[in-house]
């Protein structure tokens, strides 16, 4: 059956105006040259030879002392100084980091020179190189990294954080301090496999980031006023240093020239990033000249490519989160596992394919366990298309035809960094309707208000929350967090064997161990269906012939890598 033809917005609704966008953007940014190999995982086109620009010299790098113009669908999220963390697509860029990652996510030195767990996988220690500065010249010590943690990690965090991530380390931290005048320690109560990932900027989250002790100096620490300085001048010690601010339309960094790693600084002098939430408005900015990067979609790559564009791939970025909220409760109907596993064989992954394209959606992988990830293995892959069984495994839980089984509340939000979400979130409630009889509904609202009903009340206990989110290389901490976790508000289940499962399955810290100890706990987690098997997306950046090369790192859903781009 043809599903996509029920949802209520159709793919042409891309095509809107896009004139407000350019008088904002106006200049253009360069012009054309031909395009070197920009690697990554699907190939990309190339463009016509034009005149290319002059370059300045800078120690060993050649710097271009140009603008990159940068456009992204959202910030993801703002400062909020403390307890919390900054947007992945400026933070990542921006902002110091223990751990950093290389082209594969391998994880490589940061800010730390190298880290050591304890025998017992209890205490991880953190040694702070010597030559690390912030952004306002000052040298980034130990003391400022315990300062970070303890406010992140640390008493109060649980009263006011509302990233997942960040709470979900809180919970399980015991003690925080330093223990040599360039080592930082934190002491878990269970071992936590994940914390190098957690500290690092391969998370595809900032809640990682470092800030500088000396900026609150004299303040209590949750100063509003102090906050609201920072959130409008953030000091980080990454390589792009932000210069002006204008909330919910740019960011202009300029190259930070004191970044410990010359192998990964920036090779242009200044880097503009707007918000632009509409794709064809951002294509349109590409096909004049007008931005540089920005994610777009199929159905305008074709103007893009016309100008003499190209598409660069972002393999594994994001991926549809479905969280069953309150599924440990016995009147909820998805209590039973075979509702829960019924749910995911109604459902036709061609149907996703045919609205986004087979090069954007992906249906591999369980929810954030993509090919990429630590202990990923097929038999994670979505669940075939089998409604004869979906209605038998339906029947044998006494909910024939859905009778019984009562509304079902579909939650979603217009996402900045998977399009189309309410529209997938529709595709699946009209499957569930049409093959189960569930009588499905999808509710569109507030992103930050959804996600903090799901992580922290149970308001939507019985309700489904479809969203997207960024994939993981090392999915320790959101496993914690949903199967580990007896008290935490968005657990997906109540039962002891899986706690028990996730506890041991998280709690391996070598590689080799860690990876078969992840992959069988993850084949469980499947057989359960409280994470849904659905697919992964890779984002279609659109990139003009001034880029000369750009190679993105895998499961980024934002600008990542930006050392790797040389422009003309």
């Amino acid at each position: 059956m043809e599903y996509l033809s029920q949802i209520r917005v159709r793919p042409w609704q891309w095509l809107i105006p896009a004139v407000a966008m350019l008088l904002l953007l106006g200049v253009a940014c360069g012009s054309a040259a031909q395009p070197a190999d920009t690697g990554g995982s699907q190939p990309s086109d190339t463009a016509p030879t034009t005149v290319a620009q002059p370059v300045m010299d800078s120690g060993d790098a050649t710097i271009n002392p140009g603008k990159l113009k940068i456009l992204v669908g959202g910030w993801g999220g703002r400062w909020l100084p403390l307890h919390n963390s900054g947007g992945h697509a400026y933070g990542i860029n921006s902002m110091g980091f223990l751990v950093r990652s290389d082209a594969n996510r391998q994880y490589i030195p940061g800010i730390a020179t190298d880290w050591s767990v304890s025998e017992d996988g209890l205490t991880w220690t953190f040694t702070i190189r010597d030559d690390a500065f912030w952004h306002d010249g000052t040298p980034l010590t130990a003391e400022d990294v315990l300062f970070t943690w303890e406010q992140n990690f640390g008493e109060g965090a649980l009263e006011v954080g509302t990233s997942s991530t960040q709470l979900n380390l809180t919970r399980n931290t015991v003690n925080i301090e330093m223990t040599a005048p360039n080592q930082v320690s934190l002491t878990t109560e269970s071992v936590d496999s994940g914390i190098v990932n957690l500290f690092s900027d391969a998370t595809g989250s900032a809640v990682g980031a470092l800030m500088p002790a000396a900026f609150w100096d004299g303040y209590e620490p949750r100063d509003a006023d102090r906050a609201s300085e920072y959130d409008q001048n953030p000091i980080g010690a990454g390589p792009l240093k932000a210069v002006r601010i204008v909330s919910d339309e740019v960011m202009e960094f300029e190259r930070f020239d004191q970044y410990y790693d010359e192998d990964r600084s920036i090779k242009v002098a200044n880097v503009d990033l707007f918000k632009v939430p509409d794709l064809a408005t951002r294509a349109a900015a590409l096909e004049a000249g007008d931005a540089d990067i920005a994610p777009i979609s199929l159905d305008t790559s074709d103007r893009v490519k016309a100008a003499g564009g190209r598409i660069v791939w972002g393999p594994e970025a994001s991926y549809f989160r479905t969280q069953l909220l309150g599924a440990w409760l016995p009147d909820v109907p998805y209590n039973k596992k075979e509702v829960r596993q019924a749910m995911q064989y109604a459902l036709d992954m061609s149907q996703f394919q045919a609205l986004y394209g087979a090069e954007v959606f992906v249906p591999k992988g369980m929810a954030y366990v993509t090919p990429s990830s630590i202990g990923y293995s097929p038999e994670l892959d979505a669940y075939e298309y089998n409604p004869d069984k979906a209605r038998e495994l339906m029947a044998a839980a006494g909910f024939a035809n859905g009778e019984g089984f009562g509304k079902l509340i579909i939650n979603t939000w217009q996402s900045q960094g998977v399009p189309f979400l309410p529209e997938s979130a529709e595709l699946a409630a009209n499957m569930w309707k049409t093959e189960l009889g569930i009588d499905s509904e999808v509710r569109v609202g507030d992103e930050t208000t959804i996600k903090q009903q799901a992580n922290s009340s149970n308001v939507l206990d019985g309700q489904i929350v479809w969203r997207d989110n960024e994939t993981r290389v090392d999915g320790v901490s959101i496993t914690r967090s949903g199967f580990a976790q007896p008290e935490n508000a968005g657990r997906a289940h109540e039962d002891p064997a899986i706690f028990a499962a996730a506890q041991a399955g998280i709690a391996v810290i070598p590689p080799v161990e860690k990876d078969e100890a992840l992959r069988e706990l993850y084949r469980t987690l499947r057989d359960e269906g409280y994470r849904m098997s659905i697919g992964y997306i890779n984002i279609p950046w659109g990139v003009t012939s001034r880029v000369e090369s750009w190679t993105p790192q895998p499961m980024a859903f934002y600008p990542s890598a930006l050392h790797t781009i040389t422009l003309k």
